[in-house]
């Protein structure tokens, strides 16, 4: 059974990670977006749509959906899921969440020597 204290520890070891309050409660972000938030209820995890529907059929009572105006989130019962599963969640979530990758520079072409 994973606390506090143990999601902070996991989250905050993926690379760019912040803490920060939302709502009085302690939150983790990206440099694009807060990923998770620890709750009274649950640890909420920003997924996409398509895996918080995997999760809420998996088992409704680990995966309970939450609905925020016509959008449906994922609180996870952390004192059901093992730390690995935990993990594994947050990560998905901090890489769902991550910002897009630059992209790549590409050379200026050479420019033609006039001999």
């Amino acid at each position: 059974m994973a606390g506090s204290a143990d999601i902070r520890k996991i989250a905050l070891a993926l690379e760019g990670v912040t803490e920060v309050d939302h709502w009085q409660r302690p939150a983790f972000r990206t440099s694009r977006r807060i990923f998770a938030v620890i709750r009274p209820d649950g640890l909420f995890l920003n997924l996409p749509e398509e895996r918080k529907e995997f999760l809420f059929e998996a088992d409704p009572a680990i995966f309970v959906k939450y609905m925020w105006g016509k959008t449906a989130n994922v609180i996870v019962q952390t004192e059901r899921v093992s730390t690995e599963e935990l993990t594994a969640l947050i990560r998905e979530a901090w890489a769902f969440n991550l910002p897009p990758p630059k992209p790549a520079k590409r050379a200026a072409p050479a420019k033609a020597r006039r001999t």
